[in-house]
């Protein structure tokens, strides 16, 4: 009875929770860094520059914290491959309707439809 038990070890030493204590820290990290590029695409806005170099660096901008919620945050680092494939064929294929609408609706300098 006075013998100390080690059946139930402590649960810091359990390799899934620090695993899942690594996963939390990287999410953590991302989020840090998605904060710090916004503040980055703020100050572009008020930076004296041409507007295409603010437009294109706002879209690098974007895409960047885009590709960082897709792989992290919605977990397609951790998936099947099959899972990831299939959801870049859909943003595929929505990336080019909208490219497709946009081109539409395309009017000239003068205003009137091409």
């Amino acid at each position: 009875m006075s013998h100390a038990t080690t059946e139930n070890p402590e649960p810091s030493f359990d390799p899934h929770l620090q695993e899942e204590h690594a996963k939390y820290f990287t999410f953590f990290n991302v989020a840090m860094a998605m904060i710090l590029i916004t503040a980055i695409e703020i100050v572009i806005i008020y930076l004296p520059v041409h507007k295409l170099l603010v437009f294109f660096s706002l879209g690098i901008l974007s895409l960047v914290k885009f590709l960082a919620v897709i792989w992290w945050f919605m977990h397609l680092r951790w998936d099947r491959a099959l899972c990831t494939i299939l959801f870049m064929i859909g943003l595929f294929i929505a990336t080019g309707t909208v490219t497709a609408l946009l081109f539409l609706f395309e009017v000239d300098p003068a205003g009137s439809p091409l």
